[in-house]
């Protein structure tokens, strides 16, 4: 394996080529540019599903509750999906950043998808207050509430704390 002096030559510490050491493996440059490239055009045309009708005002109330339910499901099942990913990455190792790159950045995607379920699920809501309807909805995983800083090592490293915690108990 090959490596190249990064061009911030190991002056910035969060350098997203070497993270700080100064040093990229040719391989790893290869394979950033082309990621980068395949996530910028991911991001431009990623265009989530909307779960919602757009005659949700003349829906009946039942209708309402089974769109809440799929909007919840989905928030739980994507949820789940990135408390798999933060526990299959080892974050009592000081490379952790770099060797799972491509995991932090599904956990950025699942979490663009669950930012967009959430505000699916507030214009549900908001229907149904409008409405005057009575429903207690409730999650059922410990994520699907929280957003999620895929950036910050600390809150993720204490997510995963809660939740071994809260799975204890």
């Amino acid at each position: 394996m090959r490596s190249e002096i990064c061009t911030c030559q190991g002056l910035n510490s969060n350098c997203k080529k070497c993270f700080g050491s100064g040093f990229v493996s040719t391989e790893t440059v290869n394979k950033s540019a082309s990621k980068s490239a395949d996530y910028k055009k991911g991001k431009k045309k990623q265009q989530f599903e909307s779960l919602i009708s757009e005659n949700l005002d003349l829906l009946s109330k039942n209708e309402v509750e089974e769109i809440a339910i799929k909007i919840i499901g989905g928030l739980d099942l994507k949820s789940k999906k990135q408390m798999q990913i933060l526990n299959a990455i080892p974050f009592n190792t000081t490379t952790f950043r770099r060797d799972f790159g491509d995991k932090f950045e599904l956990l950025g995607l699942i979490e663009a998808e669950k930012q967009h379920l959430r505000n699916e699920l507030l214009i549900v809501d908001q229907e149904i207050m409008l409405k005057n309807y009575k429903s207690n909805f409730k999650f059922k995983h410990f994520l699907s509430d929280k957003d999620l800083d895929v950036t910050s090592n600390r809150q993720l490293k204490e997510l995963i704390r809660e939740y071994k915690k809260l799975k204890n108990n």
